[in-house]
């Protein structure tokens, strides 16, 4: 008596007791935490970004842009000049709207960790390996510093063009929020 019934060749003997107390220790966690899921409920969804209006009489060319791109600095800056070079590499966050609608953007997944900073080589082209993925952002970083926060208005010559990408059909306009987080010590 008192021997485990199962018990292969350990030859040690247990009382069925300890083995009831795992199995309720388990029955009861394992009920602890499809309650705590029912109380706590569904995950909340990620507060949307601030929303900033600008009026289109605040937007201003950015120098050396024709067609122009217009720019307005929502936080820091109001400079064209300065800011990060050619050749050196920078790290911003992004969202590209189109008609208000967010079409790309670097903050996928923002709340805790804010997303992923996109990083490229100012002045390399477009499109190639360690440029930016439209001319604009090349344009747009002009002036900017650390910490800056640009809306741009984009005309598609520095955007897709004549190409129709995903969903934004030829030669569209584009909004840019680009915020500059920062630059390389040396490319």
């Amino acid at each position: 008596a008192g021997k485990n019934p199962g018990g292969g060749g350990g030859g040690g003997s247990r009382t069925e007791e300890p083995v009831s107390v795992t199995r309720r220790e388990a029955a009861v966690s394992a009920a602890s935490l499809a309650l705590a899921a029912l109380v706590t409920g569904p995950a909340e969804a990620t507060p949307p970004r601030q929303a900033f209006e600008v009026p289109a009489d605040a937007f201003k060319p950015l120098p050396g842009t024709n067609p122009p791109i217009m720019y307005y600095d929502i936080k820091g800056g109001g400079s064209t000049e300065g800011g990060a070079r050619p050749g050196q590499r920078v790290a911003v966050h992004f969202d590209v709207k189109f008609r208000r609608i967010t079409i790309a953007t670097s903050r996928q997944g923002a709340g805790v960790t804010g997303g992923v900073p996109y990083g490229f080589q100012v002045g390399t082209p477009a499109g190639t390996p360690g440029g930016p993925f439209i001319k604009a952002f090349n344009e747009g970083i002009k002036g900017m510093g650390p910490g800056q926060f640009r809306r741009l208005l984009v005309p598609p010559e520095y955007a897709y063009g004549n190409q129709q990408v995903q969903e934004i059909p030829p030669n569209s306009m584009l909004t840019v929020d680009l915020e500059l987080l920062s630059v390389a010590a040396r490319a």
